[in-house]
């Protein structure tokens, strides 16, 4: 344990009990395994692992959740500076703030915020970390009412490329502060905990609708003029499987009644009457923990991303269809996510995250457990993403994908050229990298 001198924290080598557990990656199609795992305890921990990571020439990786889709957080023969167990939670209900530890999982943090009353913007899924989902922007059910949950936070800190601990705000390292909030994670420190501006939540109301598949694109175009244009307190989703593996859904959550649910999905249902449709009333933490659903099985995955800035056309839709046809399965789907309403409300430069202006989000989706299916999921998620980019551009940088040949543009757009200027800053000898880490260099990649 000598050579492990000047780390702190709980250490787990190689070999050791707990080690496979400790290297599991989220996605199963990876399999990764570094030399050893530091889970830090104390923020000083992750500025000790930087110190230690420089003094031994080690690559290192920042995990927090661990779900990367590319596995990015992961690495083999080198150090994995973990932040899972930085999970303190301080709620302020008067000032209405909170401060959280980065390794903190949506889960505990919306248990925890809702006996005060209080909520976050963040996704549906419990066991992504705050960390990473802040960092890349983050989006959820709440946000066309409250925004993205990288525009919640007020300060950070953050262990930086000298082995120090750092806070960044508005007012003070500006920029980094600026970068941290979309510019992705793993790029320029370790974040340790974030100050959040946090919001009162109580009742909410839920819409679920199903269509028959051959309803397909009569359901698309009425939703992508109705969803990101409707009252904001409403967020909705359209989930739209490939042929033949069941039916087109859709779900909204609604910061408000039930009636004024029913009278804003109206349109929607007399449009294109489902073959069912659902309201509930109920309180916000009962509805995201329907929405989480049950942990699943853990299974290998490729998704990827785009954004549509206008609605999609006729010829788009005829794209969209042709690839949901020749599916290889076994579980394949598109999903879209309405955008516009708070999240349109902040400037595209003003902070990292850049896709202000969209309507809405694709993610395009496979899954499956068997290798002998990898390949052609691989191959139909590339080709599905290609096939849609004359109509859709860009790409979220939390849905990380490997084979998008552009992409700093595709997940930075405009913003990417000062992310590199702040990447020169803070660490300028690189040391926070990954396969997509944003580069030091001014030249375009």
């Amino acid at each position: 344990m000598v050579w492990t001198s000047g780390l702190s924290g709980r250490i787990v080598e190689q070999g050791e009990p707990g080690y496979e557990e400790a290297r599991r990656i989220y996605n199963l199609r990876f399999h990764k395994f570094p030399r050893l795992i530091v889970y830090c305890q104390a923020p000083i921990d992750a500025a000790n692992a930087v110190i230690w990571a420089k003094q031994h020439h080690m690559d290192f990786r920042v995990r927090c959740g661990g779900h990367s889709y590319e596995a990015y957080s992961s690495l083999d023969g080198g150090l994995v500076i973990d932040v899972s167990e930085l999970t303190h939670i301080e709620i302020d209900k008067a000032a209405g703030t909170a401060r959280i530890g980065a390794g903190v999982r949506l889960k505990s943090l919306y248990d925890a915020l809702w006996k005060q009353g209080l909520t976050l913007p963040g996704g549906s899924c419990p066991s992504v970390g705050v960390a990473g989902l802040t960092l890349g922007g983050g989006y959820g059910f709440l946000s066309r009412a409250f925004g993205l949950i990288c525009d919640a936070v007020q300060e950070i800190e953050v262990a930086d490329a000298y082995g120090k601990l750092i806070r960044a705000n508005d007012m003070l390292r500006s920029d980094l502060f600026w970068a941290c909030r979309g510019g992705g994670g793993g790029n320029f420190g370790i974040v340790t905990s974030f100050a959040f501006r946090v919001y009162p939540i109580g009742d909410v109301a839920q819409f679920t609708a199903s269509w028959d598949y051959s309803d397909l694109e009569k359901v698309i175009r009425f939703w992508q003029n109705w969803a990101p244009h409707t009252d904001s307190r409403l967020t909705s989703n359209l989930n739209l499987p490939a042929e033949g593996l069941g039916d087109i859904g859709a779900n909204g959550v609604f910061i408000g009644i039930e009636k004024e649910l029913r009278s804003l999905v109206r349109p929607f249902q007399e449009a294109i009457p489902p073959k069912q449709l659902t309201f509930r009333s109920s309180t916000w933490i009962e509805a995201i923990r329907r929405l989480g659903g049950k942990e699943v099985k853990q299974v290998k995955f490729k998704n990827s991303s785009t954004y549509a800035y206008k609605p999609l056309s006729a010829d788009a839709l005829q794209a969209l269809s042709k690839n949901l046809q020749n599916a290889p399965g076994p579980s394949n789907l598109v999903s879209f996510v309405a955008h516009r309403g708070a999240i349109s409300e902040v400037a595209s430069e003003a902070t990292a995250f850049p896709h202000r202006e969209a309507l809405f989000v694709l993610q395009y989706q496979s899954y499956w457990q068997k290798d002998r299916d990898a390949s052609a999921n691989i191959q139909w998620i590339e080709q599905f993403r290609s096939s849609m980019l004359p109509y859709t551009h860009g790409a979220y940088a939390n849905y990380c994908d490997s084979l998008i040949p552009d992409w700093p543009k595709a997940y930075y757009a405009e913003n990417l050229a000062k992310l590199k200027q702040i990447k020169q800053i803070y660490d300028p000898d690189n040391l926070f990298r990954f396969e997509q880490s944003i580069p030091v260099q001014q030249e375009d990649l």
